[in-house]
């Protein structure tokens, strides 16, 4: 019965990490950074902040924003995913950690 828990817990980790690839990967496809709004004789402009090589750049996505802004969500949302992911991945690792320690003692003794 043990053994049945840590095999389920290696599993999960495993599915964990894979999750986390995937979602890794998608995120590579999107953009990273903020949209910011200039006005210019009355007319607004939208551009793409993001940092690059310790720079802050810019770049201009034109007059309408919508698209970048859904792209952007979708990024926001998908960091947020990982996060809480990798904390469980970590959390496993810490629980397969300390049951591996406790059988190392048994066998010990």
């Amino acid at each position: 019965m043990l053994w049945e828990k840590i095999k389920e817990l290696e599993e999960k980790k495993k599915d964990l990490e894979e999750k986390i690839l995937e979602l890794e990967k998608s995120l590579k496809d999107l953009p990273s950074g903020h949209l910011e709004a200039k006005q210019i004789n009355g007319k607004t402009y939208y551009y793409l902040r993001y940092w690059e090589d310790g720079r802050l750049k810019s770049k201009y996505i034109g007059k309408d924003s919508k698209d970048i802004e859904l792209k952007l969500k979708k990024a926001y949302e998908i960091k947020n995913k990982l996060t809480l992911l990798k904390q469980e991945k970590e959390r496993l690792e810490r629980i397969l950690i300390r049951i591996l320690n406790v059988l190392d003692e048994n066998l010990s003794s």
